[in-house]
Order: structure tokens, then C-alpha cells, then sequence
């Protein structure tokens, strides 16, 4: 272990929502699919919060398994600050704005 926490933007959650939503209209199977993939990477990034390969800048992002999602990352001092999850079909301008603006906001807790 790193020593430091995982801290989630708001934006996550959102991000999250979105995916699930439109997973589930596709096959109600696909949401718990998800969801269990995005937590083995949560818990990989706190064992191994270097592994993810650098964006742009300072911002890392890593490569779901078997879903075309990146979650997105920032490396503070004592914590994994989660940015993003978007897919990486996403225009990479999009991407770079949406998680530079999120890294200013104030994170929540996770």
C-alpha cells in the first residue's frame, strides 16, 4: 500500500451514472460487469498508483479491462485524486478541458 487514499471528484459519480445507465438500456447484466471492473482498478491504483500511463501533463489514466473506458487521474502527495472515467473514443481536447477544469474543483472524499 501507497499510503495514499483514493479522493474522487463529483464529476465521477456523474461519469459513472451515465455509463451505467446506458449499459443497463443495452443488457441489465452489463452494469454489475462495469462496476466490478472499475472497482479492481480502484483498488490496483491504490497498490500501484504509478502504473497508469501519463495523458497529458501530469494527469494519468488506465485502460479498463474489457470496456473502452479510461479512468483518469491525478498523483498528489497523499492522495490518488480520480478525475474522470470517459471513453477513450472521447476527443482528446474534451478529455484534457473536462479533467483540468475538475482538478481545480474542490473532490470529495473517498
Amino acid at each position: 500500500m501507497t499510503g495514499r487514499r483514493l479522493v474522487f471528484h463529483p464529476g465521477v459519480a456523474d461519469d459513472v451514472g451515465e455509463i451505467l445507465d446506458y449499459y443497463g438500456s443495452r443488457d441489465p447484466s452489463l452494469p454489475a460487469r462495469f462496476r466490478a471492473r472499475l472497482a479492481e482498478q480502484f483498488d490496483r491504483l491504490e497498490l500501484f498508483p504509478e502504473s497508469g500511463a501519463v495523458l497529458f501533463d501530469s494527469y494519468r489514466r488506465v485502460i479498463l479491462k474489457r470496456f473502452p473506458y479510461l479512468v483518469v487521474y491525478l498523483l498528489e502527495e497523499d492522495q490518488i485524486l480520480e478525475l474522470a472515467v470517459v471513453s477513450y473514443r472521447r476527443d482528446p481536447a474534451w478529455v484534457e478541458g473536462t479533467v483540468s477544469r475538475r482538478s481545480v474543483e474542490p473532490p470529495i472524499q473517498g
